[in-house]
């Protein structure tokens, strides 16, 4: 059966005939392009903070070794506002195909539920494909402050209570966590509270410039951000929240050197992400290029000059990651009165 009517040499060709022809041509090329192995297009990574930031940086070394072993551009996307949230809900509400991907420093997207009004998204709604990086986080205090260590700045706010200010890079962002979770240790230790002032600042650099210049006492700050300033600038670290001392600060003890062992695991993993549904074998080929991407020795080398500890973790232990991370801070928001009421 003949489906087009025949078309003499040199006539016009009717509009109607042009439009079946295009359509049937685009059916075949989407059908094409549904049958491609993935990826068959670019890929984006959602950065849920402004060009420049640490994330930024890690997102786009990451990117472009993910390029090579994708064979296709890996593209970043700026996604800033509400402490991650704006970004978060565009990927957790993209196509779940693998063309979309989140990227996160810590746990902060699955419980930002709890404190961001109208925010219903949590780890559920997307599915980790590995870990990359840890960030670690200190605490900071200007050099003139008579307090070296942490249980030194607890009594120090403790015996002229409301005195001491105490800074973080924002309002319920992480830092703001672990100044909450800092408090209420001090107290189940001692019996007392840790009656501070709270001072959030719009970002790392004026956070700093507020400790250098006197204008608070105390911070919560990245490590990335800070190490520059080892010892110098009116600024001296007292403490580090991980595990083990950093090489780069080989003096300064950490958390649990200091008493407080349970805020040793407060570091931040930065993880990838694509959206809940997404297919497995879509998920197994980003996790495979992943693996492949942080094994590259340029990749490490970029990420260490960035003060960044390049790492791999597997997307089932990295999701346990989250999850472990998502409950303990979920009850520091909930004690700390944080939580949005509905």
């Amino acid at each position: 059966m003949r489906i087009f009517p025949r078309i003499l040499h040199g006539a016009p060709v009717p509009a109607r005939v042009l439009l079946i022809v295009g359509t049937i041509a685009l059916g075949v090329s989407t059908a094409r392009a549904a049958d491609s192995p993935f990826p068959a297009q670019p890929v984006s990574i959602v950065v849920p903070f402004a060009p420049g930031g640490s994330l930024d940086t890690t997102a786009r070394v990451i990117a472009e070794k993910l390029r090579a072993q994708l064979g296709q551009p890996v593209l970043i996307v700026n996604r800033p506002g509400a402490g991650s949230a704006v970004g978060a809900r565009y990927v957790a509400q993209a196509k779940p195909d693998g063309y979309t991907l989140f990227i996160a420093s810590g746990s902060a997207f699955g419980f930002l539920n709890l404190i961001v009004p109208n925010f219903k998204y949590t780890l559920k709604d997307f599915t980790p494909l590995g870990g990359v990086a840890i960030y670690t986080s200190l605490f900071a205090v200007t050099a003139s402050s008579p307090a070296k260590t942490l249980p030194e700045l607890a009594k120090l706010a403790q015996d002229k209570p409301g005195s001491l200010s105490f800074c973080t890079t924002g309002v319920s962002g992480l830092n703001h966590l672990q100044l909450e979770m800092f408090k209420d240790l001090v107290k189940s230790r001692t019996g007392k509270p840790l009656d501070v002032i709270h001072v959030p600042y719009n970002g790392v650099a004026p956070a700093l410039t507020g400790l250098r210049t006197g204008e608070v006492q105390a911070c919560a700050l990245p490590y990335s951000s800070i190490v520059r300033n080892y010892e110098g600038n009116g600024i001296h670290n007292i403490a580090v929240q991980r595990p083990e001392r950093i090489k780069a600060m080989p003096k300064v003890l950490t958390t649990g050197e200091q008493g407080f062992p349970e805020m040793d695991s407060n570091e931040q993993l930065v993880t990838l992400s694509a959206p809940a549904r997404t297919p497995a074998s879509v998920i197994a080929r980003l996790e495979d290029a992943l693996r492949t991407a942080m094994r590259d020795a340029d990749i490490v080398r970029k990420l260490n000059e960035l003060d960044v500890q390049p790492t791999f973790i597997g997307a089932a232990d990295a999701g346990k990651w989250l999850e472990k991370d998502v409950a303990k801070f979920s009850k520091v928001i909930k004690a700390a009165g944080l939580a949005v009421q509905e």
